[in-house]
């Protein structure tokens, strides 16, 4: 669903002592009278960016409509991690009751090098889930990242997509260290030609000519040699492109065999006195499972879902299986569990509670990222039984 900026609304949830901050290098703003403007009567700010020229405008506009993509929980963690990564400490200055425009603020005005970090963690850390790609059968190895590893893996990139779609004759490789030894490589190789009517920077109306760029992913885990790979288009896609990965950054001549055994356990979801113990310094209140998808087999075959409250911390699935399903007609014990939805319950530094909702499904899909609390959670798979080997997951999408 797309997302509306609304200025007034922006302007209504900021300080009106960082709106002050950010306007004070504004020329439009000299006289304005901040100490007659409430916090949440604004409009009289909205009405002083009138004066500003259209073009000066309609950049700080664009500004406040990115820090708004970041005015969320997830935004907050990556201005904390983008912070780390440059050794300058936020977590004490956005700690408190601010409110998420707040504290996505303030990290702008505090170094412009955050802001532009968060927006790339949050944007990946956004991708649609299906296009992820787990290889867990890796070597566990320290690497060395080079710039002449970059270029070599931006090369190969590259030669792959030119020859195989006749596009990708650019390709950029960036990479950053992730939280929990997660080795990132972010790839952009060249796009095919797009033209579309808009506005050149002279304010010229017509086709405008541009080549975007489309992402390749590759996360390597260290510990483990788990190595997320987020590649559209499919296996025959992903495939040889982790072939490349391995061979640059790995010094792998081949990929090894995939196992055959199915990573998940999903039987075990049949359980209704099932738990998912957790050590208390992660501090975990609850772990349940949110929904079910159950196949049904035999005369009338289908499957069917069962979900309770995701907002409400009460109620309990398998409590709406006994009470939904007539014996006559279906028992869980034979159904086949084609995927569970689960939440995670999680209280931060500041005692504030948060929830991670994840999805396991057959045969070997799990959508968790590797965001810190997600990190965590993967770990547990094996200990809760979900996981039948660690080190035999082979795809997760």
């Amino acid at each position: 669903m797309p997302v509306f900026f609304n200025p007034l609304s922006f302007f209504r949830h900021v300080p009106n002592a960082l709106l002050q901050q950010f306007f004070s290098s504004v020329p439009a703003f000299d006289t304005f009278d901040w100490s007659a403007v409430s916090e949440r009567r604004i409009e009289a700010v909205y009405e002083r960016c009138n004066l500003i020229p259209p073009d000066e405008c309609s950049r700080i506009f664009d500004v406040f409509c990115m820090i708004e993509s970041l005015a969320n929980p997830a935004g907050t963690q990556a201005f904390m991690e983008a912070a780390r990564d440059i050794d300058v400490e936020v977590a004490a200055e956005i700690a408190g009751n601010m409110g998420a425009h707040e504290r996505a603020f303030r990290c702008y005005l505090r170094d412009k090098r955050i802001f532009r970090t968060a927006r790339m963690l949050g944007h990946i850390d956004g991708l649609p889930k299906r296009s992820w790609d787990t290889l867990k059968n890796l070597p566990a190895k320290a690497i060395e990242v080079t710039p002449d590893v970059l270029a070599e893996l931006g090369r190969q990139f590259s030669e792959y997509f030119w020859a195989t779609q006749k596009r990708g004759e650019r390709c950029i490789v960036e990479h950053r260290r992730r939280e929990g030894d997660v080795d990132c490589f972010f790839a952009y190789p060249a796009d095919y030609l797009e033209e579309r009517f808009g506005y050149d920077d002279a304010g010229q109306f017509g086709f405008q000519r541009q080549r975007p760029a489309f992402e390749v992913i590759f996360g390597y885990h260290r510990a483990d040699g788990t190595t997320d790979a987020y590649v559209q288009g499919g296996r025959k896609v992903r495939q040889p492109l982790a072939q490349i990965f391995a061979r640059v950054v790995l010094g792998l001549d081949h990929l090894p065999e995939m196992p055959a055994e199915e990573p998940f356990n999903l039987e075990i979801f049949k359980n209704p006195n099932i738990t998912f113990p957790t050590d208390p310094s992660h501090r975990i209140t609850l772990v349940r499972v949110q929904a079910i998808k159950l196949q049904f087999h035999g005369h009338r075959a289908g499957r069917i879902t069962v979900a309770i409250d995701a907002r409400s911390k009460d109620g309990s699935v398998y409590d709406v299986i006994a009470d939904k399903l007539a014996e006559k007609h279906a028992r869980l014990a034979s159904a086949t569990v084609a995927g569970v939805t689960m939440q995670a319950f999680l209280r931060d530094d500041e005692d504030r509670e948060r929830v991670v909702q994840f999805k396991i499904g057959a045969p070997a899909t799990c959508d968790l990222g590797d965001r810190p609390e997600e990190q965590i959670l993967r770990q547990y798979l094996p200990k809760w039984g979900i996981e039948n080997d660690a080190d035999d997951l082979a795809t997760a999408a």
